[in-house]
């Protein structure tokens, strides 16, 4: 008995050593998207099904449980494809995974969410990605028990678009006090078609609320900063940095009302546009 609990702990430890530890944090929760190729994964994840209809933001695809939109690649990576099908009309599939958890941040500590990411590769503006939008994103978790957005805050950690070129924009989306929606964005040049680990932190260890931060990295290096200040109100404050926060990984395809424009007779799915993704992760400071 001692030696199988000994082995299971060892094949445990050995396992998460594959998420990167990051000093001065503990890793909360992590997928690291193992499994055999053309499985869909469902540890800890919601898979959204949706037609173009009942989308935000003039998306267009359908999201669905396709293994050819969403699957392990059997080496340790999740393919989010997005998939053109039929000829007249033609029409889009794609898959939205959401974190079945929702995570916070303590007072007096701070919160990571991380991922290793590989998108399309957008430089020079390539026209067969019009309309592609892959994103790894966060909803407060208010979001999905009767709250409304943007009052319930969003953070975008990495969400290009074909207009942006080489660059990935972090956004942070609330409801300011007038009712309008408000958001604060910083841009950081990126490599197309290469890993990138994207981060945001919640950092709430200076007891001044006005100080404490949300900070968006790329590859660990800090590119946007907000702070309770440049919000300027506590309740909204309150909404973006104290409450629970869940995950959401997806690839859309754009209309002509969405953020990533709209797709062309041009645009291809298929791998060259999928989101590749080799782990996420949730940290919290100790």
């Amino acid at each position: 008995m001692m030696i199988t609990q000994l082995t299971g702990l060892s094949l445990l430890f050995a396992k998460a050593l594959a998420v990167p530890a990051l000093t001065g944090y503990s890793v909360t929760w992590y997928d690291e998207f193992d499994g055999p190729k053309g499985s869909f994964p469902t540890g800890g994840w919601n898979v959204k099904i949706t037609t173009p209809a009942e989308n935000s933001n003039d998306e267009q695809q359908f999201y669905t449980n396709y293994a050819s939109n969403g699957q392990l690649w059997g080496d340790g990576q999740l393919f989010i494809t997005p998939e053109k099908r039929g000829s007249n009309p033609q029409y889009w599939t794609s898959a939205r995974l959401e974190s079945q958890g929702a995570w916070s941040c303590p007072p007096g500590k701070a919160m990571i969410f991380q991922a290793d990411l590989r998108g399309p590769d957008f430089t020079g503006n390539p026209s067969n990605l019009e309309g592609i939008w892959p994103a790894f994103w966060a909803l407060g978790n208010a979001c999905r028990n009767g709250g409304s957005w943007p009052d319930c805050g969003e953070w975008d950690i990495f969400e290009t678009i074909n207009n942006l070129g080489d660059k990935n924009q972090g956004v942070v989306h609330y409801k300011k006090t007038d009712g309008q929606h408000g958001s604060l964005s910083g841009q950081v040049q990126y490599t197309g078609g290469q890993y990138h680990t994207w981060a945001i932190k919640v950092d709430r260890r200076n007891t001044d609320w006005t100080q404490q931060k949300l900070i968006w990295y790329k590859d660990g290096a800090e590119y946007l900063t907000v702070t309770g200040a440049n919000i300027g109100n506590f309740q909204i404050w309150e909404k973006l940095a104290y409450k629970s926060f869940f995950m959401i990984l997806n690839v859309a395809v754009g209309g002509a009302g969405s953020y990533g424009g709209p797709w062309t007779s041009a645009t291809i799915g298929g791998t060259a546009a999928a989101l590749r993704v080799k782990y996420v992760a949730v940290y919290h400071s100790t």
